[in-house]
């Protein structure tokens, strides 16, 4: 579709066909007396040039909350809402001292996309295999984390009989049962917080728990706990390294407990994977870049047992003395390589520009 696109009165019908257009975008911001804004590739921009009225607005504010409108007065409104082939996660909130209405929308695919169609190596299947421990996916906010945890849950639901268990707020992929049995749980309306979520679910019989986000010590503190006691526990975090994932779990807890708790991670980590997507060369599309940390044979739990060593984590990397384990910049200068990321675009993306500079200067 393209950009002469225009909100009308029937702001709901406009909105499925902007869903389903064809368009590479994430999210859409509708703001009141303003044009509607997607989120391509390349940054935002401008859908059409008609601003959308508050009464414009209801229909789709009705359907995504009959209550909004009292509900708005206390606190954003966070509900899913499915539309067509797309399953939409809407936050409602007031601005402008309570005179504007704005809904963000991001945008999911209904279903869980195959694994290897993420853009992870499909080496990562195997990890999945593993039946107690910690696998932690990190990345800024927008990195497709979701979208990589519903997959390997889908994964592990096709090819094991087990009980997934899932804390998340809200849901946002809805998981159908395989092999395995699958119990979905909502903050707040499921469960209070995903701390007191988690401590019920290790009451659940659980095989495998899916933790939303690691964002408090209770939450870190169960996590550690359920990987250590035989779950397989999968949990998001965001930060700009694998590296600093470690550390900022650690880093939930007490000085005085530090110690402890880095021991007991080293012996339960599985993996981190650390994630985030870059415009296409050409711009019309996404790419996905990782950096991943695998504890395969125990390798890296000597430096993750010691938060002093975590550093050396990064040399670890690059000496490549694990055929799984990757640097992000090793995947940044292949997609250079490649062409299939332009070279600004990947410094931005890199957490160490200097490094990367200088092996994509080595490589001409």
């Amino acid at each position: 579709m393209s950009d002469d696109f225009s909100i009308s009165r029937e702001l709901l019908e406009e909105l499925i066909s902007l869903v389903n257009s064809g368009q590479s975008f994430s999210d859409i911001h509708i703001e009141q007396d303003m044009p509607v804004m997607i989120k391509s590739p390349r940054g935002w921009r401008q859908v059409g040039t008609e601003p959308v009225t508050l009464e414009d607005m209801l229909p789709v504010l009705n359907a995504i909350d009959e209550d909004w409108e009292d509900k708005i007065v206390e606190s954003a409104i966070d509900r899913p809402f499915i539309l067509t082939d797309y399953r939409l996660r809407c936050n409602v909130f007031r601005s402008s001292s309570g005179s504007k209405t704005t809904i963000s929308i991001r945008r999911l695919p209904l279903r869980p996309i195959a694994l290897e169609h993420t853009g992870l190596p499909h080496y990562v299947k195997t990890v999945l295999e593993a039946t107690r421990g910690v696998i932690l996916i990190t990345g800024p906010t927008g990195s497709g984390k979701t979208t990589t945890i519903a997959s390997m849950l889908d994964q592990i639901n096709a090819t094991r009989s087990a009980h997934i268990i899932t804390i998340e707020e809200p849901i946002e992929y809805q998981l159908r049962r395989k092999q395995s049995i699958v119990s979905q749980k909502e903050v707040p309306t499921d469960t209070a917080t995903f701390s007191s979520g988690l401590r019920e679910a290790l009451r659940q019989k659980p095989d495998v728990l899916m933790v939303g986000e690691i964002r408090d010590f209770d939450t870190a503190d169960t996590v550690l706990h359920a990987g250590e006691s035989g779950h397989l526990v999968l949990a998001t975090m965001h930060t700009n390294s694998a590296v600093s994932a470690i550390s900022k779990l650690l880093g939930f807890f007490p000085a005085e407990q530090r110690e402890q708790r880095a021991a007991a991670l080293s012996n339960s980590l599985v993996a981190v994977v650390f994630q985030t997507l870059l415009p296409t060369e050409q711009g019309d599309d996404v790419v996905l870049a990782y950096e991943m940390v695998f504890n395969n044979n125990q390798q890296v739990a000597q430096y993750v047992a010691d938060p002093g060593k975590l550093h050396l984590i990064a040399d670890f990397m690059r000496r490549k003395e694990d055929s799984m384990s990757r640097s992000l910049n090793d995947v940044l200068a292949q997609l250079i390589a490649k062409k299939a990321v332009n070279v600004k675009d990947a410094m931005r993306a890199a957490y160490n520009r200097l490094e990367l500079h200088e092996m994509v200067n080595a490589k001409r």
